[in-house]
């Protein structure tokens, strides 16, 4: 098939946003609501991951996951961080809140599963971008970046340490930062 791509190895960084308090909308909406919001939605975050160089890699329910791998990707991950939640309060204001959680670092990138052309990506950074995102919530910010992240970043001003978070399987604590709130 002529969009498989044999497993290799990539430096990204790995983006995952979610809306908060989706299930709670829902439960309240019918179905067709929910779909008419979630349209909503990701046609409002989906657009600046391209502009920035990004693939949306998945739709996740209410979430979504993407990567960045052009040289840059941190500081295109970060500038779509930043251009979705604008996208976000200036279209659907307080109608919905989201986090995003974006994590760098080695994965692997291809055809995995058959005869599907759809790529897949595998890799730890997946994991710790994923409960980077969910630690926003715990931790009230809107975008949370790890130190693999920040490290890579040609532009680091602007950004505050917001502790560390013990995640399942790491060995150690994984610290995690946040930009200004006038950044965001």
């Amino acid at each position: 098939m002529s969009g498989r791509r044999e497993p290799e190895w990539a430096m990204v960084t790995v983006m995952f946003a979610d809306i908060r308090g989706f299930t709670a909308f829902a439960d309240k909406s019918t179905a067709r609501e929910a779909v008419a919001y979630l349209n909503e939605f990701f046609g409002l975050v989906v657009p600046p991951i391209a502009r920035n160089g990004g693939r949306t890699q998945q739709l996740l329910g209410d979430g979504l996951l993407a990567i960045f791998e052009s040289g840059d990707h941190a500081d295109r991950a970060l500038a779509a961080a930043h251009e979705m939640l604008a996208e976000v309060d200036a279209h659907m204001g307080d109608r919905c809140r989201m986090g995003v959680g974006l994590n760098s670092g080695l994965v692997l990138i291809g055809s995995i599963g058959g005869d599907l052309d759809e790529l897949a990506v595998i890799g730890d950074p997946v994991n710790v971008a994923s409960r980077v995102q969910d630690a926003t919530r715990d931790l009230g910010e809107r975008v949370l970046m790890t130190e693999a992240t920040r490290l890579l970043l040609d532009q680091r001003d602007g950004l505050e340490p917001r502790g560390e978070l013990e995640l399942k399987g790491k060995a150690a604590p994984v610290p995690v930062y946040a930009p200004q709130r006038e950044a965001v």
